[in-house]
């Protein structure tokens, strides 16, 4: 007869737990805060310096790529205890720079329906750059850092850019655009608004207006020799263009709801939410 031992395994099947990561005390975890700032700042150094919106998007995939390995890092980190709630903030404050993801588009056309200048398009990539980096609702970062005894200053953020010197043309103000036929009515318009404005008088095509004139910020203008009812249209922007006759920046496009009586004279006062005249609409560029 065969006899077999059969003898147990001493060893354990359940897996193993993992090791409890160690509090880090307040110096070691301010060394890992310095560390992160020194890691970023030098590339924010370089937003403002880019000339072109590649160069700003450039700097923005290596702030990314930086932020994202660091956020992975901190997540790994147990802080202090008294640094607990400001920790869990700053955790925060790296998904909020997520958009940094997202390379700003080089081109594009403005609400005038023209392209963006190309130094105005890349003012406005460093400026959402800054933005991504600046995020209001996380300012108080530093103030609770502070009380949990180790030093942050939230991440280093770029000086507000240089607004680029952009060309602003302009006619004279109550200067006719568009003379149209003749009559005895008028309107007197004040242009209450921060921008420019071309009134016109439309009785088709608002592309082919009756009579039109230029009208300053903060101004007055006649528009004369009207006949007839007509609609009274408004556009407000920056640059005229006269080629176009248009603006080329920050382009409003309105008309007064209601159609006027060409034969009384008017007056009128436009911005760009409302009229004297009881209100207006929003329609599209033209």
């Amino acid at each position: 007869m065969l006899l077999f031992a059969v003898t147990a395994c001493s060893g354990s099947d359940e897996p193993s737990k993992p090791t409890a990561r160690a509090e880090l005390s307040a110096g070691d975890y301010q060394q890992k805060l310095t560390e992160l700032v020194e890691a970023v700042r030098p590339l924010t150094d370089q937003v403002n310096p880019a000339a072109t919106v590649e160069q700003v998007n450039e700097v923005r995939g290596r702030l990314n790529t930086t932020l994202r390995e660091r956020a992975v890092e901190f997540r790994n980190l147990k802080p202090p205890r008294a640094a607990v709630e400001a920790h869990r903030l700053l955790l925060e404050h790296f998904v909020a720079t997520v958009e940094l993801d997202t390379p700003i588009a080089a081109t594009g056309n403005s609400a005038c329906g023209v392209p963006f200048p190309a130094p105005l398009r890349v003012y406005q990539a460093k400026v959402a750059t800054r933005q991504a980096l600046d995020r209001a609702h996380l300012r108080d970062l530093p103030a609770t850092f502070a009380e949990a005894g180790v030093r942050f200053t939230g991440f280093p953020v770029p000086p507000e850019p240089d607004k680029p010197v952009l060309e602003v043309r302009k006619p004279g103000n109550g200067e006719v655009l568009q003379r149209g036929p003749g009559g005895p009515g008028s309107i007197e318009v004040t242009n209450d608004s921060n921008r420019d404005a071309v009134v016109s008088a439309v009785t088709g095509d608002v592309a082919m207006p009756r009579t039109a004139v230029f009208v300053h910020s903060g101004a007055k203008a006649n528009l004369a020799g009207l006949s007839g009812p007509y609609e009274l249209y408004h556009k407000f922007g920056t640059d005229y263009d006269s080629q176009r006759r248009g603006f080329t920046r920050d382009c409003e496009f309105r008309k007064v709801k209601d159609p006027l009586d060409g034969r009384i004279r008017l007056k009128v006062a436009i911005n760009e939410t409302n009229t004297a005249l009881g209100g207006i609409v929003k329609v599209a560029a033209f």
